[in-house]
């Protein structure tokens, strides 16, 4: 279980770094602006290449899906813990507990 918590943590932090990333890729190549909270305009990230764009897609799709994935199983241990294993975890896990 320590692997499976561990290797899940990095890969969530991997994902939430790279979902961005190659959505910025995926819209650089492609020739859509992005402005950062509508005030920030980004430079591309990568020319404008609409192969390398329909090449980029896909990839930002599977890392979204994974990270969706990956944090539902991520709640489904934590409740696991909680109503099977009654260990308290998401009790220790509160706020000002």
């Amino acid at each position: 279980q320590k692997v499976a918590h561990h290797g899940t943590h990095w890969l969530m932090y991997g994902l939430f770094f790279a979902v961005p990333l190659i959505g910025w890729a995926y819209s650089s190549a492609h020739g859509y602006p992005i402005v950062w909270f509508g005030v920030l305009p980004l430079p591309d990230f990568v020319p404008v290449n609409k192969e390398l764009a329909e090449a980029i897609k896909p990839w930002h799709g599977l890392a979204a899906f994974a990270l969706i994935g990956l944090v539902g199983l991520h709640v489904a241990a934590a409740l696991k813990h909680h109503f099977v294993d009654r260990d308290g975890l998401l009790l220790r896990m509160r706020p000002g507990r």
